[in-house]
């Protein structure tokens, strides 16, 4: 894991922020500007979520552009010469992945000189020890801040079944994609919970195996090797404090998971599933209560029989 900065080391402008909240943590910072510039939109509009992003980025000052991003794939803001900051959006993503990137550009504006520069929403390979690349990461923070408000959200989670079905229901109902409902739901909820993110793949040893036999010739022609076949592995997983307490071990990068159980139907039937397995990640073998959601996929990344990526909430049971 990249080693994390100091105070002393982040970009001038996350220490700005971290002084104007008298908070210690990064993280906690944003997160407290955000909710602070969510209440003062909500009291000034009235409005209840899922919030206008259009109406939020207005309210900070952003002006919406019908041009393409010249700069991201996503999104960016941009100053004009008449001393205006432009938002342009992607109009070919998803509705969803559009909100979170109005969200992503909102969170630049509680930094300070955002209107200064061309500030771009970047890939998510990112490092906390890189100063741009955690500013990236908070405005990340400020954007499920903004489209899973406090206290909205959390009453939202208090009443509802919890269930896959349910999850997705939470999602459609924000307007948000699978993924950040879930990071949320698991960060803000009670209960231990993990978000364990899946895709079918092979396991990095067949991953090289695969380009070493293209780089060579077999001594027999139709004698070449059977290619291995890819397995839902996990790509990354999210946890809250509740969770960590209780299962400390690690869940391993690229660890299979059975061709049976939720996780795998699915994936497979493409519709929410619930139900209890023991999944074995090395270290941490035990039975867990899951929720698994199938979630977009690339059409590169499609697995045997049209499978698709998938989250699932875990909740160890003991």
């Amino acid at each position: 894991m990249p080693r994390q900065l100091t105070k002393s080391e982040l970009h001038e402008h996350i220490v700005a922020v971290m002084h104007e909240m008298g908070e210690e943590d990064p993280f906690e910072a944003v997160r407290s500007k955000a909710r602070s510039v969510i209440d003062s939109y909500h009291h000034t509009l009235g409005e209840e979520p899922p919030f206008n992003m259009q109406a939020v980025a207005s309210f900070r000052g952003l002006h919406w552009s019908d041009d393409d991003p010249r700069f991201s794939p996503d999104s960016e803001i941009a100053p004009e010469a008449d001393g205006r900051v432009v938002l342009r959006v992607n109009k070919d993503r998803p509705l969803c992945r559009q909100r979170f990137s109005i969200s992503h550009e909102i969170g630049h504006t509680l930094f300070p000189d955002y209107h200064l520069a061309v500030r771009c929403r970047k890939a998510d390979d990112r490092s906390w020890a890189d100063p741009d690349d955690l500013l990236e990461t908070l405005c990340d923070t400020a954007a499920s801040e903004i489209m899973f408000p406090i206290p909205w959200f959390v009453e939202r989670i208090r009443m509802m079944e919890f269930s896959a079905g349910a999850l997705a229901e939470l999602a459609d109902d924000y307007e948000a994609s699978r993924e950040a409902t879930v990071r949320r739901f698991v960060e803000l909820h009670e209960q231990p919970l993990a978000a364990v993110f899946f895709s079918w793949k092979l396991k990095p040893v067949e991953r090289r195996e695969i380009k070493a036999r293209a780089r060579t010739k077999p001594l027999f022609p139709g004698m070449e090797l059977p290619q291995p076949t890819p397995l839902l592995r996990v790509d990354y997983r999210i946890a809250n404090d509740a969770f960590d307490s209780r299962c400390s071990d690690f869940i391993p990068k690229d660890k299979s998971v059975p061709n049976e159980g939720p996780i795998y139907d699915a994936s497979m039937k493409q519709t929410p599933q619930d139900g209890a397995q023991r999944l074995d990640f090395g270290r941490l073998d035990r039975r867990f209560q899951i929720h698994a959601l199938p979630i977009y996929t690339d059409e590169n990344d499609v697995g045997p029989d049209g499978g698709s990526s998938v989250v699932a909430i875990l909740n160890p049971l003991t």
